[in-house]
C-alpha cells in the first residue's frame, strides 16, 4: 500500500512539470543557503581551533590599546599602539610566568622597485618562532641574535601587495629605511601575517620610532600554573605599575571562546535570513498542494468510489508535498556544497586567507534532508485534509 501511495505520488510531481520544479526551487535556494553557510562556519570554526590548539593553552597575550579583534593568533587592535617595555619586566616577575616575547604592529608604505604599497610590518624577537609554531620558514632562514635591517616575507607578501614574486636577498625600504629579504615564511592562513613581512624588533622600533615600546607580548605559563589565574595577576600587576588600564590581558581559551562566540551569532544571523527563504518556500508547497487538490478531484473520488479511505487519500497527498521539499533539500545540498567550495576556493586563491574552508559532516547534509522533507510534509497538511475530506459523489461530478 506504502509503495502504491509513493508511485501516486511521484506520478502527481512528474504530472504538473515545470510548476513542480518552481516549487522545488522555493526549498532548495533556503536550504543552499543554510548548508553553505553553516559549512562554511563551521570549517572556520575548526581551524581557528586548530590554530590555537597549536599555540597551546598555556599562552597568554597582553596587547597595547585593549582587544580589538582576532586575527587568528591574537587580537589586531595592537597595531600602531604601544606599551613600555618596561612592562615586560614586571609581567615576567609575576609568578607562573616561564617567558615572554614581545612584537610591534604596525602599517607602513612598502617600496620595492620604485613601487610603494601599504603593508603589515611586524616586528618580533628571535624567540617568537618557538612560541608560534605556525611561523614555519619556507626559504631561506630565521632572524639571528642581534641582527638588524633583515626581512621574513610572509607567504603571499609579494603576489598580493605587489602583484610579483620577490625573491631572497631583494631589498625593500621602510620610511626610507632599507631591509633584505633573508627568509619566506609558509602560510600562516591569516592576511595579516601572510601578506606582511617581519622585522628584527629592534629594526622595527627604529623605523617607527619607538625605542622601548612594544605592541604585544605573547606569554607562556609553567606547567602546574592555571593560565586563567597568572592572566588575573598579571593584569592587577601592570594597572599598578603603569596606573592605566589601556591594554588587555587574554589567554587563549578566552580569546577561543570570544571567537567561538562571535561565529555562533553569525551562523544563527545567517540561518535566520535562509528560514525566511523556507518559509516562502513552504507557502509555495502549500499553494501547488491546493491546486493538485483541484485537479485530483475527480481522482479522488474514483479512489473513494471503490474503497479507498481518507488517511489513505492524505498519506498520498503528504506524500507529495514531502517528496517535493525532499527533492529540493537534495538539490539544495548539492548547490550548497558547491557554492561553498567555490567561496573557499575564492577565498584561497583571490584573499589568500586559507583559516576559511568547507567542513562536510553527514549530521548538516542527513540533518538539511530531514528538515526539507518535515518543512514539505507540514506544508502539505491542509490540503491533505482538504483531499481527504472531500464527498466521493461531489468529487465524481466534478468536471
Amino acid at each position: 500500500m506504502i509503495i502504491d501511495q509513493l508511485r501516486l505520488a511521484t506520478k502527481n510531481i512528474k504530472e504538473k512539470g515545470a510548476r513542480s520544479w518552481l516549487t522545488i526551487i522555493g526549498i532548495f535556494i533556503g536550504i543552499a543557503a543554510v548548508v553553505a553557510l553553516i559549512s562554511l562556519t563551521q570549517g572556520l570554526t575548526e581551524s581557528v581551533e586548530a590554530e590555537f590548539e597549536a599555540i597551546g593553552t598555556d599562552t597568554i597575550t597582553v596587547l597595547a590599546g585593549g582587544a580589538g579583534g582576532v586575527d587568528g593568533f591574537g587580537p589586531a587592535g595592537a597595531i600602531g599602539q604601544y606599551i613600555d617595555e618596561d612592562d615586560v619586566d614586571v609581567i615576567l616577575e609575576v609568578d607562573g610566568v616561564k617567558n615572554a616575547e614581545s612584537m610591534t604592529m604596525n602599517r607602513a608604505e612598502v617600496e620595492y622597485r620604485d613601487r610603494k604599497e601599504m603593508a603589515f610590518v611586524l616586528g618580533t624577537t628571535t624567540e617568537i618562532f618557538e612560541v608560534f609554531p605556525q611561523f614555519d620558514i619556507d626559504r631561506g632562514r630565521e632572524f639571528r641574535a642581534g641582527e638588524r635591517n633583515s626581512a621574513i616575507l610572509g607567504s603571499n607578501f609579494g603576489p598580493r601587495v605587489f602583484d610579483e614574486e620577490i625573491e631572497l636577498r631583494e631589498n625593500l625600504e621602510i620610511r626610507e629605511e632599507r631591509v633584505r629579504v633573508i627568509g619566506m615564511l609558509e602560510s600562516v592562513g591569516t592576511p595579516l601575517y601572510d601578506r606582511g613581512l617581519i622585522l628584527p624588533i629592534e629594526t622595527s622600533q627604529d623605523i617607527f620610532d619607538a625605542d622601548g615600546k612594544v605592541s604585544a607580548v605573547y606569554v607562556n605559563t609553567l606547567d602546574g600554573y592555571d593560565p586563567a589565574e597568572v592572566a588575573q595577576e598579571i593584569e592587577e600587576e601592570l594597572e599598578d605599575a603603569r596606573d592605566d588600564d589601556d591594554f588587555s590581558v587574554q589567554t587563549m581559551e578566552q580569546v577561543l571562546e570570544a571567537v567561538n562566540n562571535i561565529l555562533g551569532m553569525v551562523q544563527a544571523l545567517f540561518v535566520g535570513v535562509a528560514a525566511i527563504s523556507l518559509f516562502v518556500g513552504g507557502v509555495g508547497i502549500m499553494s501547488t498542494m491546493y491546486t493538485s487538490v483541484l485537479e485530483k478531484t475527480r481522482d479522488i473520488g474514483i479512489m473513494k468510489a471503490v474503497g479507498a479511505r481518507n488517511e489513505n487519500i492524505m498519506t498520498i497527498f503528504l506524500f507529495e508535498s514531502g517528496l517535493l521539499g525532499l527533492a529540493g533539500g537534495v538539490l539544495g545540498v548539492v548547490i550548497g556544497l558547491s557554492l561553498a567550495k567555490g567561496a573557499e576556493y575564492a577565498f584561497h586563491e583571490y584573499l589568500g586567507i586559507s583559516m576559511l574552508r568547507v567542513a562536510v559532516n553527514p549530521e548538516l547534509v542527513v540533518g538539511a534532508l530531514a528538515f526539507s522533507f518535515v518543512v514539505g510534509t507540514l506544508s502539505g497538511i491542509l490540503p491533505a485534509r482538504r483531499a481527504a475530506k472531500l464527498d466521493p459523489v461531489d468529487a465524481l461530478r466534478s468536471e
